[in-house]
């Protein structure tokens, strides 16, 4: 570039559906939810993997050892971060 600037893309294709899904769409798309929807909360996440292939993590049994979640409710949704 004439500028001496670069762009770089960095695009990841990554989906998790083959290791987690949403209580009671198991094999569905769970319509979208706004923190609390008509008295509906989120969604709980839920793994596909039997537990024996669960990690061990600091947050508990988890289907990646590098990214962790839980199903936490915050009915503020205010998340520390």
């Amino acid at each position: 570039h004439q500028l001496g600037m670069y762009v770089i893309i960095d695009v990841v294709m990554n989906h998790m559906d083959n290791l987690l899904y949403f209580e009671g769409h198991e094999h569905t798309a769970a319509p979208f939810r706004w923190h609390e929807d008509e008295g509906l909360r989120e969604y709980k996440l839920v793994p596909r993997v039997p537990e024996e292939r669960l990690f061990n993590t600091p947050a508990g049994k988890q289907p990646y050892i590098d990214f962790w979640y839980n199903n936490t409710w915050d009915p503020d949704a205010q998340f520390a971060g």
